[in-house]
């Protein structure tokens, strides 16, 4: 994974992050992932139908149908298609002929609906291209349950459970309201994009039709959406660069036991015991002592306080639970520090920047905001990499936790030396000299982070660069 992605901009009016210049020419860019909203994924999908239509000389709906049947795979539905058409067709529901309009129903005036066993004028009936007929009402309440399910809208059967003949797309957009044709366009594009899971991925955000497809020459990691959501490429939980899947997973884990055993460590079973009306006795299980209905807490526990001693299970859960908490307390001290970061950042964007005085006012306070902006970024890949952490402790692999900790205060030094130099305002005459300074300490505490990032994702152990930031570090 590309660690110089900018995946925390989510309101960025980009579709995309572009990694630097080092290894491409100057025309060349790499783009490790492209957001697309549901209108684009329609449009990406129409292509491949129309392409498929004119190949196979077929409806669209047709190929539409070919197309989902075989999960988007056009090579393969290409291979067996050419090799056994009437094989297909009957796989898909196709039947013999192409299903354009509702086939003619007869001479008769009135026909009878096979669901409703309504007589009904011939106008009002159709068919999926069957010889079974039913009423425009009943085909609506059929494809409305449908449509409510989902995805089974777009693998409709005809009602009759002796036929496969299919239920195209443009039969089920003509019997569905308004919303139903976009609920069906909705199911549709979530289809193409689950057979694309190798790279797209759908929004996990709910209500959010937007998918991300990642480019094939990219890399993976945590992405962000148009609507401001942000996830992991992997997993699907929320975003925990550098500190791998595996070890965030196992961390939620450990967090469910570390709360069973805080609940064992810090309370008791209540004695306190009444009996069933019309009794309603008061006592103690401990001594079968009476207690008072108001006043428990006064009864002397029968003097077992001071007699009761931790258990096993209580000193292995204390012992549990002290590991847990290091890495969880410091976990959410550096939340705390990154809010502050954005913070500050926010005030400074909103408040100083549109009241700068002149340029080089302006051009320090950009370097300020940039400052800022590396500080909170690192303090959230400082937090996610606890979960590494404590995975290495997990291990009890005490060589690499002692490295992961030195790595760790490294890049958290550098990360302070910078905030330090921020919050520091200097003479008006040395605001351009100074602005240097901080984008120049900016960019090194950026490499330290990257370096720390990079060593926690490959898990190897490689060092953050050295902060050599001289006396412009020293504030």
């Amino acid at each position: 994974m590309d660690t110089d992605v900018e995946f925390s901009d989510a309101s960025s009016d980009d579709d995309c992050s572009e990694s630097d210049g080092d290894s491409l020419s100057d025309d060349e860019v790499v783009v490790p992932y492209a957001v697309l909203t549901e209108q684009e994924i329609g449009q990406r999908l129409s292509q491949e139908v129309a392409a498929t239509a004119e190949l196979f000389s077929v409806p669209a709906d047709w190929a539409l149908a070919l197309l989902g049947h075989y999960r988007w795979n056009p090579l393969r539905l290409q291979d067996e298609w050419f090799a056994d058409q009437d094989r297909v067709r009957d796989a898909v529901g196709l039947g013999d002929a192409a299903v354009g309009s509702v086939p003619g129903a007869g001479g008769e005036e009135l026909m009878t609906c096979a669901v409703c066993t309504e007589g009904k004028p011939v106008e009002e009936m159709a068919s999926a291209g069957c010889a079974h007929y039913y009423c425009h009402d009943c085909w609506r309440g059929y494809v409305a349950a449908a449509l409510d399910d989902g995805a089974r809208c777009l693998v409709l059967r005809c009602p009759d459970a002796s036929c496969s003949r299919a239920v195209l797309r443009g039969m089920a957009e003509r019997f569905a309201t308004g919303a139903g044709r976009d609920a069906y366009a909705r199911a549709l594009a979530r289809a193409y994009v689950e057979a694309r899971h190798l790279w797209f991925k759908p929004c996990t955000a709910p209500g959010c039709g937007c998918a991300i497809e990642i480019s094939r020459s990219g890399g993976d990691g945590d992405l962000a959406c148009r609507c401001g959501n942000a996830f992991c490429w992997r997993c699907g939980g929320s975003p925990h660069w550098p500190a791998s899947c595996a070890a965030v997973a196992r961390w939620a884990r450990e967090a469910d036991e570390a709360s069973a055993d805080w609940i064992l460590l810090n309370t008791k079973a209540c004695p306190r015991m009444v009996c069933a009306k019309p009794c309603g006795y008061f006592f103690c299980w401990g001594c079968l002592g009476q207690t008072a209905v108001s006043r428990m807490g006064e009864h002397d526990m029968c003097g077992k306080d001071e007699e009761w001693t931790a258990t096993g299970e209580e000193v292995r859960a204390e012992q549990a639970l002290d590991r847990f908490l290091y890495y969880q307390d410091l976990w959410m001290a550096y939340l705390r520090r990154r809010r502050d970061a954005e913070r500050e950042l926010r005030r400074l964007r909103d408040e100083r920047l549109p009241r700068a005085g002149g340029p080089a006012v302006r051009g320090y306070l950009e370097a300020v905001a940039a400052a800022w902006e590396q500080v909170a970024e690192g303090r959230r890949v400082l937090g996610n990499a606890c979960a590494h952490g404590q995975s290495l402790r997990a291990a009890a692999d005490p060589a690499a936790r002692e490295l992961f900790e030195y790595q760790r205060g490294e890049a958290d030094e550098a990360l302070e030396r910078l905030r330090l130099r921020a919050i520091k305002w200097p003479q008006q005459e040395d605001l351009v000299g100074f602005g240097a300074e901080l984008a120049k300490l900016t960019g090194v505490t950026r490499q330290c982070i990257e370096n720390f990032a990079k060593a926690v994702e490959e898990g190897t152990p490689e060092l953050c660069a050295p902060v050599s930031c001289g006396e412009s570090g020293s504030g």
